[in-house]
């Protein structure tokens, strides 16, 4: 598959019919838990993505190029707080990982988090994940305290905005 320039790429909400190909993804259940942590159990199955559609914190996102609905991507935003959303369930379809994909998708997650108000962006990721690690780094976000249950480290980034009070 060629090469796919990341300024095209597009969010579009996370959809049912979406499922199928980013269940896909994740072969074994050390791949499931690098993506999800503990809210998802090996297998993946429509149950639990129904939870994540339904949770009215969770908003899901699905990445596509232009003209296509073949996800390519996969990334959420959960609100913790008006202030405080927390960046989650990030994926790219493996045949285009190390395109820079992974980088374009946080960006636009991170863009979402301010348009709704949001001033601080979070994330957990394992701190034996040095890859994720510099390349979330290299966005902005900063290591924010001492390792977390299930080896996971939290990051935070300010978005440089005010926090109004609402979203």
């Amino acid at each position: 598959m060629p090469e796919v320039d990341p300024a095209t790429l597009e969010l579009r909400p996370f959809v049912e019919d979406d499922e199928p190909e980013v269940t896909s993804w994740f072969t074994d259940a050390g791949q499931l838990r690098y993506f999800a942590g503990p809210r998802f159990i090996w297998p993946l199955d429509a149950g639990q993505w129904r939870s994540i559609r339904i949770d009215p914190s969770v908003t899901a996102w699905t990445a596509v190029l232009p003209g296509s609905d073949l996800p390519i991507g996969h990334g959420e935003l959960v609100a913790e707080t008006a202030e405080r959303v927390r960046l989650a369930r990030l994926a790219v379809r493996p045949q285009q990982r190390g395109q820079g994909l992974g980088r374009a998708i946080i960006l636009k997650l991170v863009a979402k988090a301010r348009e709704a108000g949001h001033s601080l962006i979070t994330l957990t990721v394992h701190q034996d994940d040095s890859t994720a690690i510099r390349g979330y780094r290299g966005i902005g976000f900063e290591l924010s305290g001492s390792a977390l249950a299930h080896s996971n480290v939290r990051m935070e980034m300010a978005l440089g905005i005010p926090f109004s009070g609402g979203a």
